[in-house]
């Protein structure tokens, strides 16, 4: 939905504001990046900053702001960050400060740390556009996710002292987890009852292929370049993930990315991972400016018949990982170390999925009172869509 006032024609040419949080990177954000891309023209991301979201949620991020902006920078839609910016965007700060001609946000209401419409003066002044929301997913179900595992201590078979990890029945737990996968969040309300039916009890992603070959390369294989493969389950996506692939993918010249189904992560990992499912965290790794393809349910030990089919001529590995979180003891690099194709990389960044973890186990009841708050709200809001 565009201002009346806004001319469609000279979009083509203009700068494009957007703004966001952006923490706890998930599709909804990547799918509001590309909506506004598709307008045309230059589009500049403002990360807002670390206090300001203090301000106008009542908590800090989980990543840093400079963190989050990696992430941002990393997504192949955009064309320039501005970080620490404000939460309320005023017609000065657009016009002079991010030197942009428009400012685009999704079609639900914005309240700043004014307590007003953080972009009322963009909207009087003609100069908004507004694109649709993704529904269905949100910072805040993540976080609530996160923080049922921690108060369950769902955690608890995943290290030992040796921080090696560590499970006393895994075929058990497996069933657990995969008994989980079916029931997990599901609770029963009244309306459902009545009905004989289940109540999800907060928004799952229901993704159209539509939306997917939107967010894939169209990029083909090269003749005679070299085709470099990692793979993994990108679970809680953060700039560790950016920096890996962009230096795998400075390996070669086709850079095609594995990603793991959700029964592959439980069984690698344990419950409760991963936190977002298959779909989620293939639309986060397609958004990225270094991904050319993607394969979903990866094979978690890479065989010779693998990498013939899909012409594979490096396998890149991380130097930092979550490996002490691994059950499984068998190497899944061992054919591809035999045969001379396997390179370690050095990203530089130590973050972890396990640290984003500690992050938010070391602020989780400022952050449990804060979010369940906010889903709250969400539910409200996503009910008047019904």
């Amino acid at each position: 939905m565009v201002d009346s006032k806004v001319d469609l024609k000279n979009l083509s040419e203009s700068r494009i504001y957007v703004d966001g949080v952006f923490d706890l990177i998930h599709w909804g954000h990547l799918n509001a990046l590309r909506q506004s891309y598709e307008l045309g023209g230059k589009l500049v991301i403002g990360i807002i900053s670390d206090e300001e979201t203090r301000r106008a949620k009542g908590i800090c991020p989980i990543y840093t702001q400079e963190e989050r902006a990696e992430i941002v920078m990393g997504c192949k839609w955009v064309d320039e960050v501005m970080v620490g910016v404000p939460y309320d965007v005023t017609l000065d700060f657009l016009l002079n400060t991010a030197k942009c001609d428009y400012v685009a946000h999704g079609d639900d209401i914005a309240i700043g740390t004014s307590g007003k419409d953080c972009y009322l003066e963009p909207k009087n002044a003609g100069l908004m556009i507004h694109f649709k929301r993704s529904y269905g997913v949100s910072t805040s179900t993540t976080l609530s996710r996160l923080i049922e595992s921690l108060e369950f201590e769902r955690f608890y078979h995943l290290a030992n002292e040796n921080h090696q990890a560590v499970s006393s029945d895994f075929d058990k737990a497996l069933k657990k987890n995969e008994h989980e996968l079916l029931t997990e969040g599901l609770t029963d309300v009244e309306s459902a009852r009545q009905l004989g039916e289940r109540h999800v009890s907060y928004p799952r992603c229901r993704l159209s292929l539509n939306l997917l070959s939107k967010f894939l390369s169209n990029k083909d294989r090269p003749g005679q370049g070299k085709v470099v493969y990692v793979d993994g389950s990108f679970d809680l996506f953060h700039n560790g993930h950016v920096r890996f692939l962009k230096a795998a993918r400075a390996l070669g010249d086709y850079l095609i990315v594995g990603i793991y189904d959700d029964q592959t992560v439980r069984t690698i990992k344990g419950s409760p991972f991963p936190f977002t499912n298959m779909l989620d965290r293939c639309l986060i790794v397609s958004a990225m400016k270094y991904t050319d393809d993607v394969i979903l349910g990866a094979p978690y030990k890479i065989t010779k018949d693998f990498v013939k089919i899909y012409g594979i001529d490096i396998v890149a590995v991380g130097k930092y990982s979550d490996s002490r979180l691994i059950h499984v003891k068998s190497n899944p690099l061992e054919v591809v170390e035999n045969m001379g194709i396997l390179r370690f990389v050095d990203s530089g960044s130590k973050t972890t999925s396990m640290e984003i973890i500690k992050r938010v186990s070391d602020r989780i009841v400022h952050i449990r009172d804060n979010v369940t708050d906010r889903c709250r709200r969400e539910s409200i809001h996503y009910k008047a869509y019904e």
